[in-house]
């Protein structure tokens, strides 16, 4: 009787990688393309040499926290964690930082953080942020560094024609403006905001008098 055909041998399984030896720029370049708050909350934290590349001034010159899935849950400790990990996020950037993006947990005190540390910020986008145009954050843009803003865009923002102007009188490179859905606006505002920045070469303007911000869809 022939002996039994030899069983095969079971594939090899390739070498499992080891991520945590890329190199820092090449980690740094993967993080650039992540979401601010992935980073912060889990990719930054895997070891010591990705924690190293997540403080690297390059991956927080864009911070965007407009539009992750966080964003959705209305809890204020969430909202807290939040406006800590935007500092976080500035801090980290060392002056760099020229694109934030944020959505319902922005505050005036942290539009100030951001604004104080922030020389060459070029574009704000603010969506569903309250009334974060407070008089006394319109006091300290009077006196900072917009001076760089190229582009602001405000939707479903607590806004008044003076608070806006108080913004924009400080922003001279500003190019482009969208304003939508901002309760305290009015459609007449619009014309006086052309006639008084002519200089703006894009401006979107929406907002409706009886547009009822409580309603809202945030999804």
């Amino acid at each position: 009787m022939d002996a039994a055909a030899p069983r095969p041998s079971a594939p090899e399984e390739p070498p499992t990688r080891d991520w945590s030896l890329l190199p820092l720029d090449v980690l740094a370049f993967v993080f650039v393309r992540l979401n601010a708050v992935d980073v912060l909350r889990g990719a930054g934290l895997v070891c010591r040499s990705w924690l190293q590349a997540a403080k690297v001034p390059d991956v927080w010159r864009v911070v965007d926290m407009g539009y992750h899935r966080i964003m959705l849950r209305f809890d204020e400790k969430e909202h807290a964690d939040l406006c800590a990990m935007a500092k976080a996020a500035v801090d980290r950037s060392d002056g760099q930082l020229r694109e934030f993006a944020g959505r319902t947990f922005v505050t005036d005190e942290l539009m100030q953080y951001i604004l104080e540390r922030s020389p060459s910020l070029t574009t704000l986008r603010l969506v569903c942020c309250g009334n974060v145009f407070s008089a006394s954050l319109a006091s300290f843009i009077r006196e900072s560094s917009l001076k760089e803003l190229r582009s602001l865009e405000l939707n479903n923002v607590g806004l008044t024609l003076g608070g806006l102007t108080a913004v924009l009188e400080n922003c001279p490179l500003l190019e482009d403006l969208t304003v939508t859905d901002c309760y305290g606006m009015q459609e007449q505002d619009e014309q006086v905001l052309r006639a008084k920045f002519a200089r703006i070469k894009t401006l979107k303007f929406d907002c409706d008098d009886d547009f009822d911000w409580f309603d809202f869809s945030f999804f």
